[in-house]
Parts: structure tokens; sequence; C-alpha cells
């Protein structure tokens, strides 16, 4: 390529990567500490293999969305007894459950 050919992208690289950074999702604020107990220590202990224990924490189901999400996720291979799926899913619906009535649960895994 021709030294003005380098100097242009070079102009332009910044620009493009500017508008591009621009036109992103926010990114999502910070949420308080995840509360203490053993359900927190199973999340830590078997959820990480498979994604980060932030997008546990960031979704809201409710009870029985939980129930199946937590099932599904031992379906598909996450090592957890029957005792910590319950105790999984009790922590979850605890704390990260959406209120009865509440619009569409945030989605995903």
């Amino acid at each position: 390529m021709h030294k003005i050919g380098l100097t242009i992208m070079a102009f332009a690289l910044p620009l493009i990567g500017a508008g591009a950074l621009a036109q992103q999702a926010p990114a999502p604020v910070a949420t308080a500490t995840p509360p203490p107990g053993l359900g927190l220590d199973l999340i830590n202990e078997r959820c990480g293999f498979c994604h980060t224990i932030g997008q546990v924490f960031q979704k809201r189901r409710s009870d029985a969305e939980w129930a199946t999400t937590v099932q599904g996720m031992a379906d598909r291979g996450a090592e957890v007894s029957p005792e910590e799926i319950k105790t999984i899913t009790a922590y979850l619906t605890k704390y990260y459950a959406t209120a009865p009535g509440a619009g569409p649960s945030a989605g995903g895994r």
C-alpha cells in the first residue's frame, strides 16, 4: 500500500473506532455484592465453568423460571446434585426473582 493510503487509514481508523464505540450498548451497571450463603458458594463453585457469575446475577426470573433454568443447566452437564439444585434455586428465587405480577423477566441463560 502506498504511503498516502497508510496515512489516510491511520487518520480514519480512530474515527471509525470512536463511532463504533459510540454505537455500542452502554455497559451494564454494577450491582451490589450478592448476599452470602450456601447458594452463593455453590453458584461460585459450579456455574462459572460455562458463563460468568455476573451473568447469573444480572437476571431476574420468576421462581418457576429459576427452577427451570437451574434444572436445565444440570441437564446440560452442570455438575450439581439434586440437593444442590434445590439450594441454588432457593438462593436465586430469594434474591433474584421477579416481583409477582412484574413484567417479563430478563431472557437468556
